[in-house]
């Protein structure tokens, strides 16, 4: 299939992919916390929520998300984000599994942001088209 071709499974919408990322993120944003913690955030002076979300180191957290995504994605197609909302990323070429190649580019096309905000015609983030893969709604025909 080439970039210009309707592709045969509908992407998925927008605010569903925003919420899933969402979700990742605090998700990581725990862990982060709880394992990384940043030592400019005074806790005498934190409220709980930024203890609990915000007290892990900024390049911890994206490492931790960079590693569970790729992860995630490389074995299972989605990450936990994504199966809550109903999504799951599949290749172009209809390969089974996204693997660890596709799943690399995409993780570090994500992480650099810039790539995921530039999207095509066909609603698709710079990131799914230069790692070949697409993120649709769980369900529709992969």
């Amino acid at each position: 299939m080439t970039l210009d071709e309707t592709p045969a499974t509908p992407v998925a919408p927008t605010m569903r992919r925003l919420l899933g990322i969402g979700i990742d993120w605090i998700l990581c944003l725990l862990v982060s916390s709880a394992f990384f913690a940043d030592p400019a955030l005074d806790p005498g002076v934190a409220t709980l929520p930024e203890r609990v979300l915000l007290a892990g180191a900024p390049f911890a957290t994206l490492g931790v998300w960079a590693a569970q995504h790729l992860l995630l994605v490389a074995t299972l197609g989605t990450t936990i984000g994504h199966r809550v909302m109903g999504l799951r990323v599949i290749r172009e070429d209809g390969a089974s599994f996204v693997g660890p190649v596709k799943a690399l580019i995409r993780t570090a096309l994500l992480a650099l942001v810039i790539p995921a905000v530039v999207w095509g015609p066909d609603g698709r983030g710079l990131h799914d088209r230069l790692a070949g893969t697409r993120i649709v709604r769980t369900g529709a025909a992969a």
